[in-house]
């Protein structure tokens, strides 16, 4: 591992199996990366449709994007808001976003950054966030949560270890749409990172964005005409002992490496264990404890009414679930 004094970075030790020497360069340079054409459009139009189904979302009647205006993250509520102003949708475990999860360029892109092949997926969730809209003041506002600039690691107890976030821009993504904003280059600058350097990283339907989870990142504001509409997808590696600084070895790497936010609280709590991330599957869990099960969302996903684990798990996806092992070579 290479390390700045505040961060921690794996030094390429293997060929490239997707991204190129420069977007290999751009990674190690900025901390993050836009990799177009990673995903083929059937994949992103599928996954965008079922989340405007799920939302209902009907892209002729705009008054549809803006339905409800609860805090998706009010735990009082019963049931629970499936879609909000802060634009996350909770939807996890549709076949849709499974298709982005164990598609193999995704993989490979993860694999290259990591450079390893054995890797964990999150099972994370998708993003509808419509215009702004004086009609409707309350998604203007993102929240807490999501407004500003931020990180889903700890960045108190340096070095941070390393952990790569990535999202799936199933539609074109300008900088007036809401792209992903981050501060290029944080690496040796944790601590004095200027949020007015962030840049909104714009990318075609079909680009997936990788960033280290030091980089500072957040949502831009949608400006445009039409929503932004994304899926996020994480992986993790089997084996996180070799890129956590000088952390003990089974310390999760991030937020959703823990799979709780009482991560924030303890900087050395223990990662899920692979048991745990096959039960997230299985069950159809969300990305966090804390988050709502799908039994207790307002409606139901998509065409999966039934609640069984998404059947079609490819031999990669088995393995990034954890159902099968990994060779260890």
């Amino acid at each position: 591992m290479m390390a700045a004094a505040d961060c921690t970075w794996p030094q390429r030790t293997r060929p490239l199996r997707q991204l190129t020497d420069d977007q290999y360069a751009a990674w190690e340079r900025d901390g993050y990366v836009v990799l177009p054409g990673i995903v083929p459009l059937d994949l992103c139009e599928n996954a965008a449709a079922a989340i405007r189904r799920f939302i209902g979302a009907d892209d002729s009647r705009p008054v549809s994007w803006y339905t409800n205006t609860d805090d998706i993250y009010d735990a009082t509520l019963s049931p629970r808001p499936a879609h909000g102003p802060c634009g996350m949708v909770q939807l996890y475990h549709h076949a849709t976003l499974w298709a982005l999860r164990q598609h193999p360029a995704i993989h490979a892109c993860f694999a290259d950054v990591y450079g390893t092949e054995r890797l964990y997926v999150t099972c994370d969730r998708a993003h509808f966030k419509p215009p702004q809209s004086a009609a409707h003041p309350a998604w203007s506002d993102a929240g807490p949560v999501h407004s500003g600039l931020h990180w889903d690691v700890d960045v108190k107890n340096t070095p941070v270890p390393f952990s790569v976030q990535g999202v799936v821009y199933l539609e074109e993504t300008r900088a007036e749409t809401g792209a992903l904003r981050v501060v290029p280059s944080c690496r040796g600058r944790i601590a004095t990172v200027d949020d007015s350097e962030a840049v909104a990283v714009e990318g075609p339907a079909g680009s997936l964005v990788l960033w280290h989870s030091a980089t500072k990142h957040g949502p831009g504001r949608n400006t445009s005409d039409r929503p932004r509409v994304s899926a996020y997808v994480a992986m993790l590696p089997v084996d996180a002992s070799p890129f956590l600084g000088d952390r003990p070895p089974d310390t999760a790497l991030s937020l959703s490496d823990s799979g709780t936010l009482k991560y924030d609280e303890d900087p050395r709590r223990p990662r899920l264990s692979r048991d745990a991330r096959i039960d997230r599957w299985r069950r159809r869990l969300p990305l966090l404890d804390e988050d709502p099960r799908e039994s207790q969302l307002d409606r139901a996903p998509p065409g999966e009414e039934d609640g069984e684990p998404f059947g079609g798990l490819t031999p990669l996806g088995r393995r990034l679930v954890g159902l099968d092992e990994w060779s260890s070579s």
